[in-house]
């Protein structure tokens, strides 16, 4: 029993309705009497889109008995009636359809929760709340864009409303293992993470510090991290051990992001790799802890901002990693047995541990594969993962590079063998 279904028992469903719908009037109320008080002449505020809420509540419960002619006439009016407020703003020198539209808003809102699609219209009015309530960040942040990226986040919306819906959701391949609507949606989780991480590249403080940078940096790319702070410890060999624990940390997004990705295809396969997965992330945060112990202010972190703010082409070669992977483990795993199949994951799992956790995942949950194969299948790939990385670290890194690398990964690496030898 929800929050309404209690409410209607305590009322009559007619004043538990009108209770939401002055809440819903309200809320935005609120929101435009925050942002618009010190404008004299502002057109509505906490009173206003209250009463406007409550009359398209009115304007709903009525018309169900005397006909829906009733509910055109006055929304009709309403219209009118805000097209001339409009006029008579515009008139004055002052432009702009925020309000306006919001007190449309709100007398459709009203009309929903009389026809009793409550928990929509709530979510509605959430969506309403922070898009006026956003309006400075919004305008700062379209301020600086620029035209690349504003043209990558409509690439990015045509392939999300318009590609993926298009795409055939039928099973081909051997034994049904590939499905181009499940491709479209993993190219649309690449893009989606990359399209974020570049966004926070760029618009986070640019004096943040190492650590910080590797974090948000992990969020993009790890490997990324790993070349860029190897590179860097030797132009400042100062900076060493800071560049070493920052390059563990950025690590450390895999294994929660592992464990998503996982999650969102095969959940028990998730839950068996909580532990090492959890263990493993602690491990890869104890070198930051240290860094921070450390005495002295952290220096700024190199720029690590992308080029490319949605990288079609990096996607549409994951995709293709993807088929190459889900095929190569089918191989293994019908040829030549669950061995070389563990063998193809650890390979797999050097060029990219996404395409591999997910090819997996998706293998157990059709049911040709076991959850146990497939933990350990994917725990060995970001094993491998790992192990790249530090090697990347030990060969470009300097000594003092070394040691939290070492300290990191080796504590990974351990506890992932540890997992897999009482797991075999």
């Amino acid at each position: 029993m929800d929050w309404f279904e209690s409410l209607s028992l305590a009322l009559t469903p007619f004043f538990a309705g009108l209770l939401v719908a002055g809440g819903v009037g309200l809320i935005i109320g609120l929101e435009r009497e925050f942002n618009t008080h010190n404008d004299p002449a502002h057109l509505g505020g906490i009173r206003t889109f209250t009463l406007v809420s409550v009359l398209g509540y009115a304007s709903g419960f009525i018309s169900e008995k005397a006909g829906d002619l009733l509910l055109v006439a006055a929304l009709s009016g309403f219209f009118l009636l805000v097209a001339v407020a409009y006029y008579i703003q515009t008139k004055s020198g002052k432009s702009g359809l925020t309000t306006e539209l919001a007190l449309l808003l709100t007398f459709l809102l009203g009309i929903f929760v009389s026809r009793g699609f409550i928990r929509e219209s709530m979510a509605i009015v959430v969506v309403i709340t922070v898009v006026l309530s956003l309006k400075a960040q919004l305008h700062g942040f379209i301020s600086k864009i620029t035209t690349e990226e504003l043209f990558a986040f409509i690439k990015f919306i045509v392939f999300a409303l318009l590609v993926l819906p298009l795409l055939p959701d039928e099973p081909f391949g051997p034994e049904g293992i590939l499905n181009a609507r499940d491709i479209g949606w993993i190219v649309m989780l690449v893009l989606t993470i990359n399209f974020a991480g570049y966004l926070l590249l760029k618009f986070s403080s640019k004096q943040k510090g190492i650590l910080l940078t590797a974090f948000v940096g992990g969020l993009f790319s790890s490997t990324m991290v790993a070349w860029v702070f190897s590179s860097r410890s030797r132009e400042k060999p100062e900076l060493s051990p800071a560049y070493g624990a920052g390059i563990v940390l950025a690590s450390s997004v895999m294994f929660v992001r592992v464990f998503l990705v996982t999650s969102m295809f095969a959940y028990p396969v998730a839950i068996a790799l909580l532990l090492p997965l959890l263990l493993m992330l602690a491990v890869s945060l104890f070198p930051s802890w240290q860094q921070l112990r450390r005495p002295g202010e952290q220096s700024p972190g190199p720029d690590l901002t992308a080029t490319n703010p949605l990288d079609i082409k990096n996607a549409l070669f994951f995709a293709l990693l993807y088929i190459a992977v889900a095929l190569l483990m089918y191989g293994t795993r019908h040829w030549l047995g669950n061995t070389f199949a563990y063998l193809s994951g650890a390979i797999a799992g050097i060029a990219d541990i996404d395409a591999i956790t997910i090819s997996t995942a998706r293998w157990a949950s059709s049911g040709r594969g076991n959850t146990a194969d497939a933990a350990n299948i994917i725990l060995l790939a970001v094993m491998s993962n790992s192990l790249f990385k530090l090697s990347v670290s030990l060969v470009a890194g300097t000594a003092g590079v070394r040691k939290p690398v070492l300290a990191g990964f080796g504590m990974v690496l351990l506890i992932g063998s540890i997992y897999l030898l009482l797991h075999r």
